[in-house]
């Protein structure tokens, strides 16, 4: 082996790792370039790289996140829900290979998706996407750049959470009160005395309440919470073990229906909570406690709270520039 004169040129046929290694062959027109490659080549071999190069990786979209699901994602707690939104979101795709997936391609998908989903549905589906090649590329399991990187979030406009007052709390807890299911007036009063999810208070066990104090084991963040309750509700919810209340969302859905009022777009069981914290925040509340109440894990989240608070409304009605000009005529 080495370089051949061939009828049409010059072949250059080598083992450049060694008598085991792979064997190169490659063909030129004149010598010289013939030897410049064989010098090339062994000098690659010398440090180490490899000649052919690595495969091209043709793992499809799915695989990468059923790969990302049984390495990281199954320690999440919400893993295999985030796995099936990524599976629907890739075959929604096509399923394309890895390598084949650019950032033009997701916002074509966007775009399409955009006619049937709001923004900030779409936010998420950028964001699961892009966690799943970030957690790859730090296990080693992905070795080119995220394609997705750079795309930015869509721009949502903040919603009007909207909050229960006392009259319409007071409806919406007689008719629970009045239906088949005595524990929806629990659960809900539980939501509102506390802050917390309906799922939260509705998984309620005996060991989780004392007196006055319920803990939240079961929550969104992982992190344990307590908040204090009244002796009244203490008392009304209070079991030696087990479950303290029965399955209630559905009846709680039909109460809402039969009210006078209308609940804000996309609220249902969570205007409870928006309810427990706006009325903390126009009773005085402190909006560190709040974030505590609530288990917020960044303060800008309960910080949609703060513009409720008394002080701020009266500096509105203080400072603004028609009530100063009186005072400091110019």
């Amino acid at each position: 082996m080495g370089i051949e004169k061939k009828d049409n040129g010059w072949l250059v046929d080598i083992r450049p790792e060694g008598a085991h290694g792979k064997r190169v062959r490659k063909s030129f027109k004149t010598k010289a370039e013939a030897l410049r490659y064989e010098a090339y080549a062994r000098q690659k071999a010398q440090a180490g790289e490899p000649w052919q190069g690595e495969k091209k990786d043709m793992r499809r979209l799915s695989d990468l996140a059923f790969l990302w699901y049984t390495q990281h994602g199954i320690t999440l707690k919400d893993g295999k829900n985030r796995e099936s939104r990524l599976q629907f979101i890739i075959q929604s795709m096509g399923d394309p290979r890895g390598f084949e997936f650019d950032a033009t391609m997701f916002a074509d998908f966007r775009a399409k998706r955009l006619e049937s989903v709001g923004e900030n549905t779409a936010n998420h589906d950028l964001a699961y996407l892009r966690a799943m090649f970030n957690e790859l590329r730090r296990m080693g399991q992905w070795k080119k750049d995220n394609p997705i990187s750079l795309i930015r979030k869509l721009k949502v406009d903040e919603r009007d959470m909207g909050f229960l007052t006392h009259g319409q709390i007071d409806e919406l807890l007689g008719i629970l009160d009045s239906g088949k299911n005595p524990d929806a007036g629990k659960v809900a009063r539980v939501c509102l005395a506390t802050g917390a999810r309906w799922s939260e208070a509705e998984t309620l066990r005996a060991e989780n309440v004392s007196a006055y104090r319920v803990t939240f084991g079961e929550t969104k963040s992982g992190k344990v919470r307590s908040v204090p309750i009244t002796q009244e509700l203490f008392e009304s919810i209070q079991k030696s073990y087990g479950r303290l209340f029965a399955p209630s969302y559905n009846t709680f859905r039909a109460a809402v229906k039969n009210c006078s009022y209308e609940l804000a777009e996309g609220q249902m069981t969570h205007v409870l909570r928006h309810t427990f914290a706006s009325h903390f925040m126009q009773n005085g509340g402190n909006i560190l406690t709040l974030q505590k109440i609530l288990g917020h894990q960044s303060l800008q989240m309960t910080m949609r709270y703060a513009h409720l608070a008394p002080e701020h409304l009266e500096e509105a009605t203080r400072l603004n520039p028609l009530s100063m000009k009186n005072k400091n005529p110019v």
